[in-house]
């Protein structure tokens, strides 16, 4: 598949009408080289280039619409689902990860709240006898940015930064297929402990697959 952006036409986001009272809205400078910052429409022909670099991104990811080859007309219903989300909850819970505050998209990280379903029990404090406030955080970054520790301080940054102080979470969850050892390395390293992961069936692999799950007290 062709990575031409010609066809693709973005819209630039008035931030007078699209930020205002939005919480979380950043940006966030993790360090010199690494900010997250709101999606923008304008981030579309990027990410349309970066999700048909390969597989890996898609592979790695549950989502049906994270597919491979990657549409165009995905990339701006991409970037234009993620503002409208933003606007309609007023709280941005996904951030492109950029090398400056208005450098291009090289990756998508987000922190929201966790869903146990009915496979994960609800966390208690033993100590305090309560129920839990938990985060689920989820990420992925261009093959081009991989192996340089981008997402272990993004992680990192999140944990420490903003999943207690921006949402008031007491414990974060996270998982990654079992045979992706780079996204089980990012959570090692920032602290988190693995715990009990239930198998699910994904459609668009056709297949059941193992899951590695992550938890960390925050």
């Amino acid at each position: 598949m062709s990575t031409s952006t010609s066809t693709i036409t973005s819209t630039s986001t008035s931030t007078s009408t699209s930020t205002s009272g939005i919480r979380s809205m950043g940006p966030y400078q993790v360090c010199d080289s690494i900010w997250m910052t709101p999606v923008w429409r304008t981030d579309a022909p990027e990410l349309f280039r970066i999700l048909n670099i390969d597989k890996r991104i898609s592979e790695g990811l549950y989502s049906s619409k994270m597919t491979f080859p990657f549409p165009e007309t995905g990339a701006v219903s991409f970037t234009e689902r993620h503002e409208r989300q933003r606007i309609e909850r007023g709280v941005v819970n996904s951030w492109a990860i950029r090398g400056s505050a208005t450098g291009h998209i090289i990756g998508i990280f987000a922190l929201g709240p966790f869903d146990h379903g009915e496979d994960i029990e609800p966390c208690r404090s033993e100590a305090e006898e309560k129920m839990l406030s938990c985060g689920d955080l989820g990420y992925w970054i261009s093959p081009e940015h991989e192996g340089k520790g981008i997402m272990t301080r993004v992680v990192v940054f999140a944990l420490t930064k903003m999943a207690r102080q921006e949402f008031g979470y007491d414990r974060v969850h996270s998982e990654a297929w079992v045979e992706n050892a780079g996204s089980r390395r990012v959570m090692e390293r920032a602290g988190m402990r693995p715990t009990v992961g239930v198998p699910c069936f994904v459609p668009k692999f056709n297949a059941t697959k193992e899951i590695a799950h992550y938890i960390i007290d925050v």
